[in-house]
């Protein structure tokens, strides 16, 4: 094993809604909303799979681990999420 090898270590994925409750809980209440207006299936599978999330004014940005996914919360999301975050843009790109 190379040396460079045997220095990385990984860090396990913490599920989205985990990761607001402790950074940005002002913005639990809204994933609350999201989860009952899709369900918890989608909820769980395309927005708590979400690399990152962030609120500024009436904008949002959702970066997602897969372009499937990008394409699925923009075909079958925006209104849902939208209205549970009250903001009238949002962008979504994929890592």
């Amino acid at each position: 094993m190379s040396t460079e090898a045997s220095n990385r270590y990984t860090i396990p994925f913490t599920p989205l809604e985990e990761r607001i409750s402790q950074e940005m809980p002002h913005l639990s209440e809204a994933l609350d909303a999201l989860r009952i207006a899709i369900g918890p299936a989608d909820f769980d599978k395309y927005i708590n799979s979400l690399a990152s999330l962030r609120k500024v004014d009436d904008q949002l940005l959702l970066i997602t681990r897969k372009e499937m996914y990008r394409s699925v919360i923009t075909s079958r999301f925006l209104p849902a999420i939208k209205t549970a975050f009250a903001v009238s843009f949002i962008r979504i790109v994929n890592q």
